[in-house]
């Protein structure tokens, strides 16, 4: 029990302390990403830290497993290098007990992974896009920046405001260009300008619908190049701003595990099977770290670190290349089950490589002696 304790300990510590680097490293990303999305106005700076909040459980989700993978690699290597693991084995401590004391902190990570999984990653990442998707369907005159030009990508305009006030709805010396110079039919439009020294956003309660009313301003109307253009000075001046429609995407991972349970089509059951796998990836992980993690003093902690790492990249990359495959209805949902057998296979037969080696040893010796 002693030695259980121990040897879970020194695992799930090295988990959380790898997870946590390995967590900050993707945040730090995407948080570049979506910060270079509010600074261009598609969302707002209010909602960021709730967006990447809520990303931290789909993230955890993938980075568990390969933490906990290198936590049991270094644990264990630490315990081969300092010759514990020897004085061990001088005692009747053999490799399956290992095994079984290595699988204690396996089940708590699985049972974790299982929670992400199952649960908490579904809730999160439908709560984060519905949190894009309105931010993103707000009409673009909600999110500009004093002091930039910004491209409404609904229009094409280009619009500029010196100043807006809090509740973002008055705008101060106000500058449009409508710059679209064709239609479909490839025919020549003008150049609309428009300058005015305040702005509003009103919302008219018998059309119920939102306008952009400028005031004291000048509107410019020509085709470039040409000196035919007119020009129309203006007390008040009323643009309709178009709402833009909320798009819920019907995304699998986004739903509720019971919910998905109900779909029939083959993405659900990729991404249905998909969940009930991550846990199952962290159990045959202990089968294969064991083995991978025994070195001597002479090769060093490291000397196995690089092909395990490459072993767990390729296990993940068939995996997801079978779930790809169940998408696209080229494979049944099953055979997501067959990658995890046949890593369980090469586990088995890492595991038990000493005792094949040195059955083959007596057989040849055998034939010697013979």
């Amino acid at each position: 029990m002693i030695i259980f304790r121990y040897l879970t300990r020194e695992i799930l510590t090295g988990t959380f302390a790898i997870n946590i680097v390995l967590l900050f490293v993707i945040l730090s990303s995407r948080f570049g990403r979506f910060l270079n999305e509010a600074v261009s106005g598609r969302i707002s700076a209010d909602v960021l830290f709730s967006v990447i909040a809520l990303r931290i459980p789909v993230i955890l989700e993938l980075v568990l497993p390969l933490s906990f993978f290198i936590a049991l690699l270094f644990a264990l290597g630490r315990l081969y290098i300092d010759s514990e693991i020897t004085a061990l084995s001088s005692c009747g401590y053999s490799r399956r007990k290992l095994l079984w004391h290595a699988s204690g902190s396996a089940f708590f990570i699985a049972a974790l992974v299982a929670l992400l999984s199952l649960w908490l990653s579904p809730l999160s990442l439908d709560q984060s896009n519905s949190i894009l998707e309105r931010e993103r369907a707000r009409h673009e005159f909600e999110t500009l920046s004093p002091g930039q030009f910004q491209v409404l990508s609904e229009t094409g305009s280009v619009i500029y405001t010196e100043a807006m006030s809090a509740d973002r709805k008055i705008l101060q010396n106000v500058f449009a260009a409508d710059l679209n110079l064709g239609d479909e039919g490839g025919n020549q439009r003008p150049v609309v300008l428009v300058k005015a020294s305040a702005g509003e956003q009103i919302y008219d309660d018998q059309y119920q619908r939102k306008y952009l009313r400028i005031s004291d301003g000048v509107r410019v109307e020509g085709e470039p190049g040409s000196l035919n253009y007119r020009v129309v000075e203006f007390e008040s001046y009323a643009q309709l701003l178009e709402e833009a429609q909320i798009r819920y995407k019907s995304a699998h991972d986004r739903m509720p595990t019971l919910a998905l349970m109900k779909e029939q089509d083959a993405e659900a059951e990729a991404a249905l099977h998909w969940r009930f796998s991550m846990p199952v990836l962290v159990m045959v992980l202990v089968l294969l770290g064991v083995p991978l993690a025994q070195t001597d003093p002479r090769r060093g902690r490291y000397t196995k670190m690089i092909p395990a790492v490459l072993l767990y990249m390729g296990y993940l990359v068939v995996l997801n290349a079978t779930r790809g495959s169940i998408e696209d209805g080229d494979l049944p949902a099953n055979r997501l089950w067959w990658v995890h057998a046949g890593a369980i296979v090469v586990g088995l037969f890492i595991f038990n490589s000493d005792l094949l080696g040195r059955l083959l040893l007596s057989r040849r010796r055998q034939n010697s002696h013979a």
